[in-house]
């Protein structure tokens, strides 16, 4: 595969994207993706000198900037509520403009939410989806930043079967899919058969473990994920990109760097180190 990649989630409370930036380059990360939530990195912010410090630190390491998200929590895309789909619209147009700021390949997004107990029992909160997912991409293209779809619990397209159905049967064109392993073991998806599933849609991957049943983003090697099984189907599709760990905890750096340790010590290999 070609790099391995850090995400910013953990830090969200205790620094900066700017500082997590530095502080990740000097352990040793080169490929950064960013979660767009305050106050770590505040989209609707009118003092942009925290971008341009970012994107001296990746510059002056060779590295890159791969995403920058909207945590799923803040917005909901296939609402019956048209206010509601307004209102994430302009949010996901806000960290759009953040993301082609920073020169990043992606901007992250989610298939909206269904209600866990009483949805609609049509497809109408599909079709709300399309219409909000079909302006992002007309906004993404000109600013030279292409979407990337995540499988997330609770989601209209959480699993890999829904989310492939849905792009087959669409014409966006710069829509990409980013594959989280303990999401998808979240929802009982095998995340090998998940890969395969979708196979060349996939553009980008999340690394972390859990315990089996549970939704967690724990440290690599601290939980049940079989990532010898997920390195085999990325393998057995082709994957030449690269793979993101998004470990969550109390102690982010000291588990980000543990996390890298273990993948090393499983055998992945990466082109740029």
């Amino acid at each position: 595969m070609e790099f391995l990649g850090v995400h910013t989630f953990g830090f969200i409370w205790d620094r900066n994207a700017a500082q997590a930036t530095e502080d990740l380059a000097a352990a040793g990360f080169r490929d950064f993706q960013y979660l767009a939530g305050s106050p770590h990195l505040d989209p609707w912010a009118s003092d942009r000198t925290m971008l341009a410090a970012m994107r001296r630190t990746v510059d002056r390491i060779g590295g890159s900037i791969l995403a920058v998200d909207l945590p799923s929590s803040e917005t909901n895309l296939a609402s019956v509520n048209a206010a509601v789909v307004d209102f994430s619209v302009s949010a996901y147009l806000k960290v759009l403009d953040v993301a082609s700021e920073l020169g990043a390949r992606w901007l992250t997004i989610n298939s909206g939410r269904k209600h866990g107990l009483l949805p609609p029992p049509d497809d109408r909160l599909l079709g709300i989806y399309r219409g909000a997912l079909e302006h992002l991409a007309k906004a993404a293209q000109p600013r030279g930043v292409r979407l990337l779809l995540e499988n997330i619990p609770g989601m209209l397209l959480s699993d890999a079967p829904a989310a492939k159905a849905f792009l087959d049967a669409e014409d966006y064109g710069n829509v990409d899919v980013l594959y989280d392993v303990t999401n998808a073991a979240a929802i009982g998806e095998d995340p090998a058969r998940g890969i395969r599933t979708l196979a060349e849609r996939i553009k980008l991957v999340h690394l972390s473990d859990a315990p089996p049943g549970q939704w967690r983003h724990d440290p690599i090697g601290t939980g049940a994920i079989d990532f010898s099984a997920i390195r085999d189907a990325l393998t057995d599709i082709g994957y030449t990109q690269g793979v993101v760990i998004e470990a969550i905890s109390q102690n982010t750096l000291p588990d980000l760097v543990a996390s890298r340790q273990r993948l090393d010590a499983m055998g992945w290999r990466f082109k740029q180190s």
